[in-house]
């Protein structure tokens, strides 16, 4: 755990540090994209623009989120202490593009695929953040675990007893979801593909939390993992979506050919 970290005499929160890589991540993988994909210069800052309102809006629905869960509807008077949520943030950036694209009239597909794939990797250093930052920590362990120094949170909670570090393992797992999506799928099934398998990880990593992780709808389920279920559904919608306009292209191709 390493909460800070000082350079030139400035000391810096490495979440914050891990968060603004991941930020700077997206912003770099969508210009490559759009590049790539040859789009004029009009429409390119239009969807540059995009970058930073969503993670504006994605901030607030993740704060408002995290107090909802932890806190229930009377925190709102009071919302401080609270942290954010990933869920809540993705909810927050995908409601946006999705509204954004029908204002600017850019295809509401096309945004997802250009933008969700790149939370992947985004998401992997802001869990690396959280393991540095001692949030989001692991279930007590036997076998292989850290054990986090005295005053912090996890240390309040369990002690000197070994946790999990599931934040490094998500990571990990994120990462080789990023090498998938963008060395393996083809543009048009990346958003589809990214909502099946990040909320498939999600839900399973979810077990081997150990925090506090809040309450929704009073089942046996985290709000994480119900929201890895909502997203799920989304993630196979999209998919097939893209199935189904493949085949039409292909069908378009072959009597053009013919």
């Amino acid at each position: 755990m390493c909460q800070f970290i000082t350079f030139c005499h400035v000391r810096i929160g490495t979440f914050p540090l891990c968060a603004g890589i991941g930020l700077f991540c997206i912003c770099v993988l969508v210009y490559l994209q759009l590049v790539n994909k040859k789009v004029k210069i009009e429409t390119e800052n239009k969807i540059m623009v995009c970058i930073p309102l969503s993670v504006i809006l994605g901030i607030l629905t993740a704060y408002a989120s995290d107090i909802l869960f932890r806190g229930g509807i009377k925190a709102f008077l009071s919302p401080f202490g609270y942290g954010v949520t990933f869920y809540g943030w993705l909810l927050g950036c995908i409601v946006f593009l999705f509204v954004y694209s029908q204002i600017v009239n850019i295809d509401s597909m096309f945004l997802l695929n250009l933008f969700l794939p790149t939370y992947s990797i985004a998401q992997a250093f802001g869990r690396i953040g959280c393991f540095l930052g001692g949030c989001c920590f692991g279930c007590p362990t036997k076998h292989f675990g850290v054990i986090y120094p005295q005053g912090s949170l996890p240390y309040k909670t369990f002690g000197d007893t070994p946790l999990f570090p599931v934040q490094l393992l998500e990571s990990l797992y994120l990462f080789l979801l990023f090498v998938l999506l963008f060395g393996f799928v083809k543009f048009r099934k990346r958003a589809g593909l990214y909502l099946l398998l990040m909320p498939a990880g999600r839900f399973f990593f979810e077990y081997l939390r150990g925090d506090n992780r809040g309450v929704l709808l009073q089942t046996y389920l985290s709000p994480a993992q119900i929201f890895s279920l909502f997203f799920l559904l989304i993630g196979l919608i999209l998919f097939i979506k893209s199935e189904k306009e493949q085949k039409i292209l292909l069908g378009f191709q072959k009597k053009k050919e013919e």
